[in-house]
């Protein structure tokens, strides 16, 4: 890059970067379930001041007797039950136990509880409310989901959960439950719901669309790697809202981590193939983005609670995140300006490593409405992408129309020219024959003129030139592409009894492609022959068609019976409910040599005129 082009591109990536970091510290701020006002708030997280009893599950009755905690703990202060032992077993099973003071005045509270690792059962004052699996050891099934439990209380409010866990990463109750007034919770709730689904739904439908393209296409490699990347986004997003619904085992929390781990390596892959930046460096990473993805699928089957196994992947995951993010940051500043959609692409890339970075300078955080900083960051890529790839293939579609646009004005053209083929033969014999009949005209004038029969001889010329000069024309113009197309119409006409009047005027050579010209032609007349077909009186078409400086000028007025259908600016065409395929293709040629189109229907004159000017 010149010295300009790295000012600027220097000055996009950190002001990227700056959006970022600022983006992802107001979320750490305002939507931050640990750093969440209680005086502004209208849901209080249950956070601090959790009594926990290890190894131990307590029923309500237990407490009577005076037991005293192991520890006071906050809500994701451990990942498991092994407190302030790291060379503790996470696993097991715990009782926590929280009292809440409330005011005097009955009311109804509703009390959230995010997922708990991995079997419980909830006592709200002494009684059971909710439970998930079956907790007690000897009998554990794990069960997980998202539950909402409702009750009127006043005064104080106990909460006990008892929990077992031997067989997820996490242990126990790792994320905050919220607590509220009914109405409160439920529009928090609804909120977070809402925005979760938007972005599935948004994600999602880009990549059901971007793989029924490549399905139906075959081609570029870039839209298959985005259509999966959405999915495997949607995959990783869209947990809690199952949760939300359904109850399950572990299978679900598998496929959320399989996606996780799959979108990492697709955001690498796309990178690299969108960007063409290749390094041999890059098989290193991809090879671990293809390795921690097989981890995933196994992991489920093969760790069966076993905590060696538990914790290598936790820490393999945590590698694969800075390496994700060291991939991308350096990868897409090595292949700045290789290609024409870098700046969008980095954009999105660049807030993605910052929300891995910062996923792992901030642990203390879990988002109230809106996602966690990786689901924030993975949106922006599959929004930036799909503008990229969106644009890509809409690109493609519009060279596969022109395309097609050329092929059918071609094949157009060479029927006209097949048509236009036993006229010029006709032509060609009767010129033949009035060659041949000239020798006896000539003979008759000589005669009449040496016997001196001059009268005769004057009403003999006469006749013969009338005879010659009231043949049909030959050619409506010079040019050979507009003359075959106007002759062609011209017959089509006569045969539908439309009087066709031309004014062509266009020179033998033209700057203009012969089928797009064929095109604009063809189409505007086959337009009107087909509106002259619905009119009951008298049928006319006239087109004129003009050279003027560098322009090429088009009118085309004809008969119609005053109907028209319009949506979004554009006529319908009578044969189906979109814009008719004659009109789409002079536009396309119109826009293609930087011209202007413009159709004006008089219904109450009944005439329909089309004017094209196109630079030539």
């Amino acid at each position: 890059m010149k010295r300009i082009g790295r000012i600027k591109f220097a000055l996009f990536t950190a002001g990227v970067i700056i959006f970022s970091v600022t983006l992802f510290s107001l979320c750490f701020l305002f939507d931050n379930k640990y750093t969440a006002e209680d005086s502004q708030a209208k849901v209080t997280f249950l956070i601090y001041g959790w009594d926990i009893y290890r190894g131990k599950l307590l029923a309500p009755e237990d407490f009577t007797v005076g037991l005293q905690p192991d520890e006071i703990v906050f809500i994701g202060q451990y990942a498991g039950f092994e407190g302030a032992n790291s060379k503790a077993n996470p696993h097991g099973c715990a009782t926590y136990r929280l009292n809440i003071s409330l005011p005097p005045e009955p009311a109804a509270y509703t009390l959230e509880l995010p997922e708990i690792y991995s079997a419980y059962r909830l006592y709200i004052n002494g009684i059971q409310v909710e439970q998930f699996g079956n907790p007690d050891p000897a009998q554990y099934r794990p069960q997980t989901g998202d539950a909402t439990v409702s009750f009127i209380a006043q005064n104080r409010v106990e909460i006990i959960v008892d929990v077992s866990d031997y067989s997820h990463i996490y242990s126990g109750m790792v994320y905050p439950p919220a607590f509220g007034k009914t109405a409160a919770v439920a529009a928090l709730l609804q909120t977070r719901l809402t925005v979760r689904t938007a972005v599935c739904a948004v994600s999602a439908a880009f990549g059901v669309f971007f793989l029924a393209v490549y399905f139906f296409t075959r081609k570029n490699r870039e839209v298959l790697l985005f259509g999966a990347l959405c999915l495997c986004f949607v995959g990783y997003t869209c947990y809690p809202i199952v949760k939300t619904i359904f109850r399950g085992g572990l299978a679900w929390y598998g496929l959320e981590n399989f996606c996780f781990c799959a979108m990492l390596l697709l955001v690498m892959l796309l990178q690299r193939s969108i960007c063409g930046d290749k390094n041999r460096w890059d098989k290193i990473f991809i090879s671990l983005g293809i390795f921690v993805c097989g981890c995933s699928l196994l992991q489920a089957a093969i760790s069966s609670g076993n905590l060696l196994i538990l914790s290598s992947y936790s820490l393999i995951i945590s590698l694969y995140k800075w390496a994700t993010a060291l991939f991308l940051t350096v990868s897409i500043l090595r292949s700045s300006g290789k290609s024409k959609h870098s700046l969008t692409i980095l954009a999105g890339i660049l807030v993605f490593g910052c929300g891995l970075v910062m996923d792992r300078l901030l642990p203390s955080f879990e988002p109230i409405r809106f996602g966690w900083f990786l689901e924030t960051g993975g949106f922006a890529i599959v929004l930036t992408l799909g503008i990229v790839m969106g644009k890509e293939v809409l690109r493609q579609y519009r060279d596969k129309l022109e395309l097609e646009g050329k092929i059918a004005g071609i094949e157009r053209l060479v029927e006209m020219q097949r048509s236009y083929y036993p006229l010029l033969v006709e032509g060609i014999e009767e010129a033949r024959r009035a060659r041949h009949d000239l020798r006896h005209h000539l003979g008759m004038a000589q005669s009449l003129l040496l016997s001196g029969e001059t009268d005769e001889l004057k009403n003999y010329l006469a006749q013969y030139a009338k005879g010659v000069f009231n043949l049909p024309a030959l050619t409506f113009c010079e040019n050979h592409t507009a003359d075959i197309v106007l002759r062609y119409f011209a017959v089509l006409a006569g045969q539908e009894k439309v009087e066709f009047a031309v004014d062509a005027r266009l020179p033998e050579t033209m700057s203009i492609a012969e089928a797009d010209l064929c095109t604009l032609i063809s189409n505007l007349l086959e337009n009107a022959l087909e509106a002259c077909v619905f009119v009951t009186g008298k049928k006319k078409i006239g087109i004129t068609v003009k050279l003027i400086k560098d322009h090429i000028v088009m009118l085309v007025e004809n008969s119609f019976d005053g109907y028209v259908r319009t949506k979004s600016g554009g006529y319908l065409s009578r044969k189906m409910n979109r814009e008719g395929v004659g009109l789409a293709s002079v536009k396309a040629v119109v826009e293609k040599y930087g011209g202007s189109v413009d159709f004006k229907p008089d219904c109450e004159k009944g005439v329909f005129r089309s004017e094209v000017v196109i630079k030539n």
